[in-house]
């Protein structure tokens, strides 16, 4: 049954009773919730604290990190520009979604000549270009910058152009950060030019400083001896088109409001319907049915999950997450006129998915109790991020060599310079333009870990050095760069 306005009014007590429900199982410090129907903004409402160490409020107000959820949006400011509007007095817009990107940027290139020529601002935002989906955001996690990741693009190889889904943060970084050049800005500002001023959203950005400069904002936590803490910070400038975004619920609901309604907001045209509406257009399956056609398949737009609910409806919808603590989620009913935006600041545990399907299922009364919604996305989220390698020590290890053996600089022009220390009786390894520098650890023989991500600390990284006939290591693979293919260093 399709809800109406007396059903949406009267569900606020079942969504109240979620939010809390939810920081009672989790112990999620601070949680933020906003609900439009039929084009209005009818509920909106901060649960928890900001940190728990200050123990400020969480309000509606309250700007949090959005992290993947930066990436609809994102495809709102790129149909901006595709379909014109306001930004530019209602011009022509600057580029095709089909256009080729190499059209407007010659120095841009991809391991594989052929793509280079071919790909399209459609491709890279439906994570359709062939680039592997870890590609960049390992130089991301050793501080390069934005332009140094994306020129380094070109060493990842390319796997099955247009036939494979692979989740990209810098390929559709390296979209729009062609679109805004196109239009003379940088994709900080354009974002305010074309979406945020015209729609009325101050208090939201994709430049980091703006989040830092806010007073009234929720810090990221994670789990530490069992007690969520304010422990990590995140600047995700270098991929801020996949993951930059910073707002609250205020803006966010005017962002769906204009989703919902084709680029409107009231009478007002903000985006091109036309644009806006590719956007939210099947282009590649990423989920096939399973495991029957009852389950049906799940598709990617751009900058868009695009799939069906179990009550018949088309949806839309998109989460975000940094493993430093934050999660957040979004979810369109556009049939129904029916959006919800959940905003935490922890890590991805299915907090913001569990918290809108368990309401929308109360308004569209879905036989699923919550415990059961609840108990899924913990499930779903449980193995996020993979078995943790096996690094247990062997019970007889084989000893490292001397010091002098792995000391040294090593290269390949996808990582650049990784350098091994020797530093207070412990080997370091040294990583990125600043320098970033983490204890080795050794496992047996010429193999050692370091924990490159303090806070997933069960899941170190690995390196194994490969050594020559003279005893003196002339490669070394680091594993947080494996995934990209690039992982191995020649010693200079």
């Amino acid at each position: 049954m399709k809800p109406n306005r007396s059903m949406v009014d009267q569900s606020f007590g079942k969504l109240d009773e979620l939010a809390k429900r939810a920081m009672k199982q989790t112990g999620v410090p601070g949680i933020s919730v906003a609900v439009v129907f039929d084009d209005q903004v009818l509920y909106q409402n901060g649960y928890g604290v900001r940190s728990t160490e200050t123990k400020e409020p969480v309000q509606a107000e309250t700007v949090f990190q959005i992290a993947s959820l930066s990436k609809p949006i994102s495809a709102t400011i790129m149909a901006g520009l595709v379909g014109g509007g306001k930004w530019n007095n209602y011009r022509k817009g600057t580029f095709a979604w089909e256009d080729p990107i190499v059209k407007y940027a010659r120095n841009i290139a991809l391991s594989d000549p052929w793509v280079t020529d071919h790909v399209t601002f459609k491709d890279l935002f439906a994570h359709r270009s062939g680039l592997p989906g870890f590609a960049g955001n390992d130089l991301e996690s050793i501080e390069c910058d934005r332009d140094t990741i994306l020129q380094r693009l070109r060493y990842v190889p390319i796997e099955r152009f247009r036939d494979k889904y692979s989740y990209s943060n810098f390929g559709m970084t390296l979209a729009g950060n062609v679109a805004a050049r196109i239009a003379g800005s940088k994709w900080e500002d354009i974002s305010k030019q074309v979406l945020f001023n015209p729609a009325g959203m101050p208090s939201t950005s994709m430049r980091h400083q703006d989040y830092v400069n806010q007073v009234n904002r929720a810090e990221l936590h994670v789990k530490i001896d069992g007690q969520w803490k304010p422990a990590f910070k995140r600047n995700p400038d270098a991929q801020a088109p996949a993951g930059g975004g910073s707002s609250n619920v205020i803006d966010l609901a005017r962002w769906v409001r204009l989703s919902l309604k084709g680029g409107m907001l009231g009478d007002q045209p903000i985006i091109d319907n036309n644009a806006l509406d590719a956007t939210h257009t099947p282009v590649i399956m990423h989920g096939p049915p399973s495991p029957t056609i009852a389950h049906p398949a799940s598709f990617y737009g751009l900058g868009w999950n695009i799939g069906m609910t179990s009550y018949g409806e088309v949806q839309w919808d998109h989460s975000g997450a940094f493993s430093v603590g934050a999660s957040t989620a979004a979810v369109l009913i556009p049939k129904e006129g029916l959006g919800i935006v959940v905003l935490t600041n922890v890590p991805p545990i299915g907090v913001p998915e569990a918290i809108a399907e368990a309401y929308f299922n109360h308004l569209h009364s879905v036989a699923v109790t919550d415990d059961e919604v609840f108990a899924l996305w913990q499930q779903r989220f449980a193995g996020l991020y993979g078995k943790p390698p096996d690094v247990s020590k062997p019970a007889n290890p084989t000893a490292a060599r001397p010091d002098s053996a792995y000391v040294g600089t090593y290269t390949n022009p996808y990582v650049g310079c990784i350098k091994i220390v020797a530093r207070n009786g412990k080997l370091e390894i040294v990583e990125g333009p600043h320098d970033m520098r983490f204890t080795l650890e050794h496992l047996d023989g010429d193999t050692f870990i370091y924990k490159h991500y303090p806070e997933t600390p069960d899941y170190p990284e690995i390196v194994k050095f490969g050594v020559g006939p003279n005893g003196v290591a002339t490669t070394l693979t680091d594993s947080a760069f494996d995934a990209a293919g690039q992982g191995t260093l020649t010693r200079v």
